[in-house]
């Protein structure tokens, strides 16, 4: 899991242009909920605790949406809840609905959360699962910068590898209760964090033909 960050200094790259895009923020409960496939109370509970959710249109027909953090969020993988400095918003649970896919509708979801809120924020943070690539693509395209890996460390906590920019980001990271650490990080989420939910006993850098750091037996045995 890799976490990658966007500065209000940074330069929003130039994408293409989408015709009949429109974004907008959304408090539509019931919208929410059929096109996240979660329910109303979640939703509900989202928007109470000051998570802002942003929908995408194409010719006014709902094709994706993504929340924005303000204050909390919780990283369930690492089993890590982030506490956010002022001036720091989390963006996370982005989807495009499968009709309107390949049209670049995330990377300039993505650059409308950060046109709409940069005069209150400093820093946007986001994070994204190694094996969903076109997720990578899409943060890329908006602007983003790698951070670090993400993983678990020995001690079960969250950690992020030693980099350039997590060592910039050091306060903000301490902050966010986010150790950096001097060991390598873990390959593969799937074998090396406790807390994952859906986890498959073959392990992914195996497909890679790779070598898996960070296994944990713990991990595996908790499935």
């Amino acid at each position: 899991m890799s976490l990658y960050t966007f500065s209000k200094t940074d330069q929003l790259p130039t994408n293409k242009i989408i015709t009949g895009l429109r974004m907008e923020k959304c408090s539509n409960v019931k919208l929410l909920s059929e096109m996240g496939s979660t329910t109303e109370d979640d939703v509900t509970n989202r928007l109470l605790n000051r998570h802002v959710a942003f929908v995408a249109y194409v010719n006014n027909q709902p094709a994706a949406f993504g929340w924005m953090a303000t204050q909390k969020a919780k990283i369930g993988e690492l089993n890590h809840e982030i506490v956010l400095p002022e001036g720091n918003r989390y963006l996370w649970n982005f989807r495009t609905l499968e009709a309107f896919r390949g049209l670049g509708i995330y990377p300039a979801l993505l650059q409308y959360i950060i046109q709409s809120e940069i005069e209150r924020a400093e820093r946007f943070w986001i994070i994204h699962a190694p094996e969903n690539k076109s997720s990578l693509s899409g943060i890329i395209k908006a602007g983003f910068q790698f951070v670090g890996t993400l993983f678990t460390n020995e001690e079960g906590i969250a950690a992020i590898e030693t980099t350039a920019l997590s060592d910039d980001c050091r306060s903000i990271l301490n902050y966010m209760n986010i150790k950096i650490s001097e060991s390598l990080p873990a390959s593969c989420w799937n074998c090396s964090s406790p807390y994952l939910k859906k986890r498959t006993m073959k392990c992914c850098c195996e497909k890679a033909e790779k070598e898996c750091v960070g296994k944990s037996l713990l991990a595996m045995a908790s499935s």
